[in-house]
């Protein structure tokens, strides 16, 4: 009971999609990139593989996301120099993001009187597209990986399990040493300049409406890309 009851406190804390709506956006047309491989390891996860008949093998993000993660793999290798981040996403079509939304919200098998309320559930699985972070080209899921083994180091849960608790950045269902590990992707993110999401450890944002609520800015300066459009962001 303990854990429920703190897993429940924590959702309550966590940004809402009613927080993220009333959040202004003011596109400022920076471009989207590819990142460098060389640099910042990266690659999807089968899980999450739907870009790949858009970009190919490629993550995109924006300029600025590029700059911030380049000098987040310097301080992390300051920190642990067998370790290394890995980006496992980064720009997701509108599309994409819309039809993951439409299939969660077909799940859900619970009557919400107030409409707004079916969305806020949604929401905590895959964001609102009109909100989203990922269509922006702000928004990164990210891990930290041993350089010698070559694997993820243990943060207390597999990326991408939305299922359990254990995607709450402060759950008590993970052990003290689980516990560093988030902290320390976590820190070195945020002394970049990225937000995080408590609600799943491994994401994080720049310049989308998440930012903006987090450092209480005035606005966001991402605005979501359509595919349309997808050509004016690219270098």
């Amino acid at each position: 009971m303990k854990n429920k009851y703190s897993d429940q406190c924590l959702e309550e804390k966590m940004v809402k999609y009613s927080d993220l709506i009333r959040i202004k956006t003011k596109e400022n047309n920076e471009k989207l990139v590819k990142l460098d491989g060389s640099t910042i390891p990266n690659g999807y996860v089968l899980e999450f593989s739907e870009m790949k008949k858009i970009t190919g093998e490629n993550i995109f993000v924006r300029e600025t996301i590029a700059e911030k993660l380049n000098n987040a793999q310097t301080d992390i290798k300051k920190k642990c120099s067998n370790l290394s981040l890995f980006v496992t996403f980064g720009f997701r079509d509108l599309s994409v993001q819309t039809i993951r939304f439409l299939n969660e919200l077909k799940n859900q098998n619970k009557f919400y009187a107030d409409p707004s309320d079916l969305y806020e559930a949604v929401h905590r699985y895959i964001a609102v597209p009109n909100v989203a972070g990922h269509p922006t080209g702000g928004a990164i899921d990210i891990i930290i990986v041993d350089k010698d083994t070559q694997k993820t180091i243990d943060f207390g849960g597999k990326q991408y399990d939305y299922r359990t608790k254990n995607c709450y950045v402060f759950t008590n269902t993970i052990t003290q040493k689980q516990k560093e590990n988030r902290m320390l992707l976590r820190t070195t993110l945020i002394d970049v300049g990225f937000a995080p999401f408590d609600g799943e450890w491994w994401h994080f944002s720049y310049g989308d409406r998440e930012w903006a609520y987090f450092y209480k800015k005035r606005g966001a300066i991402y605005n979501q890309i359509t595919y349309e459009d997808l050509s004016k962001f690219m270098l």
